[in-house]
């Protein structure tokens, strides 16, 4: 035997063995974050541009309180040229009948993953939606962001940094390979990140959990002279005050304060399962007594906090009745790839019973399980009440919906989001802010607020919103940067990415077809 060649044809056998299990492992990878599903020809769509007058239409005020009755809107060249109740409309202006309307700032969702799923763009047009935050992204969300400001159909676009956090080598190079992880492990790296984040064109910086404190110090002092926010998670080694003191200016969940509350609350396990097991309803007297002080030092650091609570509402639902709640979103519009995730990689992003990452073990007794679900419903009402108490304080609220994990449909959960705001005891008026005048403010961007000079990105509804925030789901018209979109260029868009998701089903999702409860 030729030992030589053996060797040498054994080594190329391995390496092509490795080579192919990475392009597979790669290739599955794609698939789960919703990158082969079928894509849908945005250039199929054509919404009407030019100048337009939308005529006898109510108009939401600009402090979100009420609404203008009898007024004309004239839009022109992308931006609200004017507004009066009687106005000379040009023979060449495209005239649009409010009459019985209502015309709101198109809304803004300051959450959202997009992950490898481009469809999810018309998703948010068709409800409405008409900016986004991306806070995991990537170098395509830059590419989209740019084909969107170049005449793409999608919603204007804040595109945050990759998640940043601090982990030792192998796990780094672990988490960046399969989630997209930026690992800093000290403040020179700190500051170099920053700048390279800052020169790829990201909007802003995202901090994850597991960073430490000194990298965090480096990153926010480089970000404040780059010009650039920075927001997210309150990270594990920190404690609030370091959070109030140092320029972070948005905290990305309730649930983040809330986490933080509960490593107040119980030091010894933190934010990990059992930090008021058997005590909730002293954890629950706990956030109360705290949300003044928590309140005061938001305001006094100009510090936003956007919500999620929907999806943090829905956690104890996907332990204890996952189906009923599969059944009530619009599971027929979320990307295959991510809602089917693979059985061999468990409580990913996966969505439906056998993947998701939330369900509860069936194997659980019957009394853990009464202690279980009691533990998650004080999640739950934990975070409702720091939404409740923060707004009525005067806590500047963003509505998010950390869009595509499970169940949160892109563009729709928006809708679910506002529900659950207004249910935890902010105003219809406060809602709509926080889809709105607050989140176009944090941005920079010119919109939020129906006066002239704005962006022309609006929703014309059937109902009043002011009335019932779930009115905000009677879309008429949508009108993205001037392009007016009606109800039928909707539903084409709608049926459409339908049609992309069941050519790239492998699931039957009929047993979950929506049921309105």
């Amino acid at each position: 035997m030729n030992w030589k060649n053996f060797i040498k044809y054994t080594g190329i056998l391995l390496l092509v063995c490795l080579s192919s299990a990475f392009i597979w492992i790669s290739r599955q990878g794609t698939l789960m974050y919703g990158g082969l599903t079928e894509r849908v020809n945005h250039e199929q769509f054509t919404p009407k541009k030019g100048s337009f007058a939308i005529t006898d239409v109510s108009i939401l005020s600009p402090d979100g309180g009420s609404m203008i009755y009898g007024k004309t809107v004239m839009i022109e060249e992308g931006l609200i040229s004017s507004i009066d109740s009687a106005l000379t409309i040009p023979s060449s202006t495209t005239i649009i009948d409010g009459t019985g309307k209502y015309l709101i700032p198109g809304l803004i969702d300051a959450h959202v993953h997009l992950f490898q799923s481009p469809n999810d763009l018309l998703l948010y047009l068709a409800n409405g939606v008409t900016e986004i935050r991306e806070l995991i992204g990537e170098k395509s969300h830059l590419q989209w962001k740019q084909q969107i400001e170049n005449g793409r159909i999608g919603p204007k676009m804040f595109v945050a940094s990759p998640r940043l956090g601090s982990f030792d080598n192998m796990t780094g190079w672990f988490m960046s390979w399969s989630q997209g992880y930026m690992n800093i492990k000290n403040p020179d790296e700190a500051r170099s990140t920053a700048q390279s984040l800052y020169d790829q064109g990201y909007d802003g910086i995202k901090i994850y959990s597991q960073m430490n404190k000194e990298s965090y110090l480096a990153i926010t002092e480089k970000a404040k002279s780059l010009g650039m926010p920075v927001f997210g998670h309150i990270p594990w080694a920190l404690e609030l005050s370091d959070i109030y003191e140092n320029g972070q200016s948005d905290i990305a969940h309730f649930e983040e304060l809330m986490n933080a509350l509960q490593r107040e609350f119980d030091p010894q396990h933190g934010e990990k399962f059992g930090s008021y097991y058997g005590k909730e309803e002293a954890f629950l007297d706990f956030v109360i007594k705290r949300s003044k002080a928590l309140a005061d030092n938001l305001i006094k650091n100009d510090i936003t906090v956007t919500s999620t609570l929907w999806l943090t509402e829905s956690f104890v639902r996907q332990k204890f009745e996952l189906e009923q709640i599969l059944s009530e979103v619009e599971l027929a519009y979320q990307n295959p790839g991510i809602s089917e995730w693979v059985s061999y990689i468990p409580q990913g992003l996966g969505w439906l019973p056998e993947v998701n990452r939330y369900k509860m073990h069936d194997d659980l007794a019957d009394v853990k399980l009464k202690s279980h679900k009691k533990y998650w419903d004080t999640y739950g009402k934990a975070c409702q009440v720091l939404a409740h108490e923060l707004g009525k304080r005067g806590v500047k609220i963003m509505a998010g919906t950390d869009a595509n994990l499970p169940p949160a449909v892109p563009g729709f959960s928006l809708h679910d989001e506002l529900g659950s705001l207004q249910r935890a005891g902010l105003s219809n008026a406060q809602v709509l802010q926080a889809a709105t005048t607050t989140p176009a403010a944090w941005i920079k961007s010119n919109s939020g607020k129906i006066i002239p000079g704005y962006e022309a990105n609006l929703v014309l509804l059937e109902k009043n919103p002011l009335e019932h925030i779930s009115n905000t789901k009677t879309i008429n018209t949508v009108i993205a940067k001037g392009q007016v979109f009606d109800r039928a260029l909707l539903d084409q868009i709608l049926s459409a990415v339908k049609q992309a998701n069941d050519a790239s089903r492998k699931i039957n999702i009929e047993e979950f077809s929506r049921k309105e409860t």
